[in-house]
């Protein structure tokens, strides 16, 4: 038995944002269901990016707090040298 990779949602939009979907989906030439994902793929990489930058900037707030200049400085404070 094949399992499926999938999973069926279902969502509730309102009427304009249904009416641009079908539009785009038409002049893309993709479903709806294929706009729908690649929207989700952008936004999770978006998010990564956007969360990944917020982690940078909270490390170099706590590097300069702790005057740290380079990794053998960190690798140093963690172990106690």
């Amino acid at each position: 038995m094949v399992k499926r990779n999938t999973a069926v949602v279902s969502i509730s939009l309102p009427q304009d944002i249904l009416a641009q979907l079908n539009q785009w989906a038409k002049i893309e030439r993709k479903s709806k269901t294929a706009l729908i994902r690649e929207a989700l793929l952008r936004y999770r990489r978006w998010k990564f990016k956007r969360d990944w930058s917020e982690l940078r900037r909270e490390g170099e707030k706590i590097r300069k707090e702790f005057g740290l200049k380079t990794e053998q400085d960190l690798y140093d404070y963690i172990h106690g040298d």
